[in-house]
This record gives C-alpha cells, structure tokens and sequence, in this order.
C-alpha cells in the first residue's frame, strides 16, 4: 500500500491529492470503456465518413464569404447586447478560388457542408478538460452528433492534442509555430497572428494551418497537406482551421459564442 501511495505521489504535482489522482484514472477508465461501447454499437455513427474530395488537393484556403453578416452579428450584440444571430457563412476555397465547402457559423455551432449534406459539426469550448490542458472545440458526427475527436490546448507545451472520443489510435498533434519574420508581417498588419500550426507524428511534418498573407483583404486561413496526409487527417485539419478562423481571425466572435453559452447554461 506504501508503495504505491508513493508512485502515485510521485506522478502528480505537488498539492495534488491522492483523491484527484484516482478520480482522474477513474474518469480516464470510464472514458475508455465508452469509447469502445460506442464503437461496437453504433461505429457507423461514431466515425467520419471519408471524403475522397479532399485527395484532389494539395491545399485550401477558408475565409468569409459574406463580411456583412458578421456586421451584422456584432451590431446585435453591441447595441441590444444580443448574443443569437444569423448563420454566418465561409467558404473553402481551392488554388483558383474556387468554392468546393460550404461553412456556416450558428450560435451552438459551425457546420462543414458539401451543398446539402452535412460532412461534419464543430463546437467550441473554453473549458478545462483536466490538469493537462484546455478543450478548445469538439468536431460531431453530422448524424448522431456524438463526439469523434477534440483539440486541446496543453497546459505544459505549446502543442495541441488531437483526441480520438472513439478509439485509442494515436493521432498527430499540432505544434505552434513562430518566428521573428512572422512577428514582423504579424507587426505591420499583413498577418492576424504571428503563428502557425504545424501537424506532426513522429517529427515528420504532414500538414500545416497559416494565418493567408494579406493587407486589404478579410482574414483568412491557409491549410496545407503533405502527400502523406490521409483523408482523415485531412478533416482534421479543417476542423482545426475552422477553429481558428473563429478564435483567431474573428476573435470578436468567440466573444459572442462564450456569452451565448454562458447565458445558456446559466
């Protein structure tokens, strides 16, 4: 028993008790199980289907298609303190900018659509998932709107965890990238961030999310993929640059999205 009271002492910080130390496993344990409850039951609903567009392509672009709607929201919300509004729509683009996604931005969340059907949901989060880190926005399945996987901003590293909510399959993660060239570009305006968002597995670079180089346009978002890349990683990175487009390029809306959750669940 000593034994391990002391290995589990040793694994956490200190001023962690014991007590969160087992509920952590315990919680840890139950998510497991329902990941492979939920696999046997239903795996049709608990895993995207693929896209076999996204092959075609070696990179996207995705901004907003209508800046009006997004005035629109933010006088709402400025003059009458409203927090619902109008979809907000975005495209993705390819090379020749060319429409080839649809996305529309809702209260409760943002959806990645080919014409009329639904390819995926996101929704977007500010909460602490644990001690390691920050769950930032939760992709659904355009069906059941069960969770398939979560980003989540660790606390410790300036990585970001691609979680599978259905299997235990070890995925890429992202790794924020900057420089002194892109605080400069990011210092006179032609960036809205000075970071880039590279995804990694076992070092190799396989796709990259960049702030589009811009000074008269909108914001927009870059997504870049590698050969390598396989079609869900390739979802993946759009869902993570959806993500972004709302937390980085449009910050002002995130205000609005965490106003509208707080009121209700409040």
């Amino acid at each position: 028993m000593d034994s391990s009271k002391s290995r589990i002492h040793k694994t956490l910080s200190g001023g962690v008790h014991q007590t969160g130390g087992r509920k952590q496993s315990i919680t840890a344990q139950l998510t497991r199980s329902a990941r492979r409850l939920s696999a046997v039951v239903a795996p049709q609903f608990t895993k995207l289907d693929p896209f076999p567009l996204l092959q075609k392509y070696h990179s996207l672009r995705i901004r907003i298609a209508d800046i009006t709607q997004l005035e629109a929201a933010l006088e709402r919300y400025l003059a009458n303190n409203a927090v619902q509004f109008n979809p907000i729509d975005f495209e993705i683009t390819d090379e020749n900018d060319s429409r080839i996604l649809n996305v529309s931005l809702h209260p409760e969340e943002m959806v990645l659509a080919e014409g009329a059907r639904r390819i995926f949901s996101l929704t977007f989060a500010e909460s602490s998932s644990d001690d390691n880190g920050t769950l930032i926005s939760k992709i659904r399945h355009p069906v059941s709107g069960m969770r398939v996987f979560e980003f989540i901003e660790q606390h410790s590293s300036d990585t970001i965890q691609i979680s599978s909510c259905v299997d235990d399959y070890d995925r890429c993660y992202i790794e924020q990238f900057t420089s002194s060239w892109l605080g400069a570009l990011s210092l006179c305006g032609c960036l809205f961030t000075k970071v880039q968002w590279h995804f990694k597995k076992d070092e190799t670079l396989l796709a990259v999310v960049r702030p589009q180089f811009a000074f008269f346009d909108e914001n927009s978002i870059r997504m870049e993929w590698s050969q390598q890349a396989d079609n869900e990683l390739r979802l993946l990175v759009i869902a993570f640059a959806m993500t972004q487009i709302v937390r980085e390029a449009f910050p002002t809306l995130m205000h609005i999205l965490r106003e509208q959750r707080i009121r209700r669940l409040g």
